[in-house]
């Protein structure tokens, strides 16, 4: 059974406990990352969320633009969406690392 570690009302962020990466699905986006993997796409979206944060915005407005590997491609999010799926990323980064000190005292 998956471990869960946070979710919202825009998706959830779980553990496979076959492969343990970690499993982020976020209304239509869905990852599969590594730990290493998700730490990296955690700090690419705190990066934009630190930025989005300090513009005024319509929290409505689709105006935040992540961009990809992929050339011309971004994931576009609202202010809200982008904040969302931060609170998911850093609780679960969190939770993360309670589990690490956990375990390292063990």
């Amino acid at each position: 059974m998956a471990q869960f570690f946070h979710h919202n009302d825009f998706g959830y962020c779980a553990r496979c406990p076959r492969t343990r990466h970690l499993h982020l699905c976020f209304g239509n986006l869905a990852l599969a990352a590594t730990p290493e993997d998700f730490r990296l796409f955690k700090d690419h979206i705190g990066a934009v969320y630190q930025q989005q944060y300090a513009l005024p915005t319509d929290p409505d407005e689709r105006c935040v633009a992540v961009r990809t590997p992929v050339q011309k491609m971004a994931m576009v999010f609202t202010p809200t969406e982008l904040a969302q799926l931060w609170e998911i990323l850093e609780n679960t980064a969190l939770l993360l690392e309670v589990e690490k000190i956990l375990t390292d005292n063990e």
